[in-house]
């Protein structure tokens, strides 16, 4: 109990931070013109600096200044900015519109590597055409589900494009950020492509993955499986992973099964602060949400 009151007053200090702050309060501004006056796409900029096409319906306020919900999102961009270096090689695996690909390429620029996989083609066309706007040259895309099973067509639930960051593979409840007692239903559904991450890593001639960044909505244990020889051999340096509890019942899934498959690989999971640091270790979920790096540990 005393654990979870001391998280509500964290974030609660958060916010109010947070209010005092002009690009909170200039985040807040262009999401009622965008949506009351102009009511077309612009180009806006993320809390980082990249450039964003931004549709009507998105809420520049949690999708740029807090990331998508709250400081679980910048601890990791933080944790990204201090242990990314030039030369290295990165997965980003449920690349969305590119918030995370766009920092990560410009981190390990110019002779690292960004592998952004992403299996939605509207989604993609989008992250493709953030990635040009900014001029990163540094980023391979990968029309593709990462998962357990290799070379497989599967059905991919598709959420309303202001909620894109929610397409799954699983039939989770949600509801609205902004009405909590407003569910938000799947629309529509896309046949996707799978790849796993070992055979795609064989067929490339990948030989060391330095970050690999899990944001897949529930299916993280299935990109975690099709990991398989990479772990063995500890072939991946860092995983960046996200827990939604409502994302990974929807497949059927608890999140402690992330955290029990990854030590069985000697891997320790740490949650992220708000200010980009680890926390202490951790074997299961601590939050609702939240994202967690896990390292080996010999």
């Amino acid at each position: 109990m005393s654990k979870n009151i001391n998280n509500i007053l964290h974030s609660l200090r958060a916010e109010f931070r947070r209010i005092k702050d002009v690009r909170h309060l200039k985040a807040l501004l262009f999401t009622f013109i965008l949506r009351r006056v102009i009511k077309k796409p612009i180009v806006f900029p993320d809390r980082n600096g990249f450039q964003f096409i931004i549709h009507p319906e998105e809420h520049i306020y949690s999708l740029f200044y807090r990331g998508y919900l709250g400081y679980p999102e910048i601890g990791e961009q933080e944790y990204c900015k201090k242990i990314l270096r030039p030369g290295m090689t990165v997965f980003d695996v449920g690349a969305n519109i590119g918030q995370f690909t766009m920092l990560f390429a410009s981190l390990v620029a110019p002779a690292g590597k960004v592998y952004a996989f992403e299996p939605c083609t509207d989604t993609i066309g989008r992250l493709k055409a953030n990635i040009l706007l900014n001029g990163l040259k540094n980023v391979v895309f990968e029309q593709a589900a990462v998962y357990d099973i290799h070379g497989a067509q599967m059905k991919f639930n598709i959420f309303p494009k202001e909620y894109s960051v929610w397409n799954t593979f699983g039939n989770p409840e949600m509801y609205s950020r902004e009405d909590s007692k407003r569910r938000v239903f799947i629309c529509g559904r896309e046949i996707v492509n799978t790849v796993t991450v070992d055979r795609y890593c064989w067929q490339n001639n990948i030989r060391f993955v330095d970050f690999l960044k899990v944001d897949v909505e529930g299916a993280e244990l299935s990109v975690l499986k099709g990991c398989l020889n990479m772990l063995k051999s500890r072939s991946i340096r860092q995983i960046q992973f996200e827990i939604s509890t409502d994302m990974i019942r929807g497949m059927g899934l608890e999140g402690t099964e992330v955290f029990e498959y990854l030590k069985h690989f000697n891997y320790r999971c740490y949650p992220i602060s708000e200010q980009g640091r680890l926390m202490p270790e951790t074997s299961r979920p601590i939050g609702f949400f939240g994202n967690y790096v896990a390292m080996y540990k010999g």
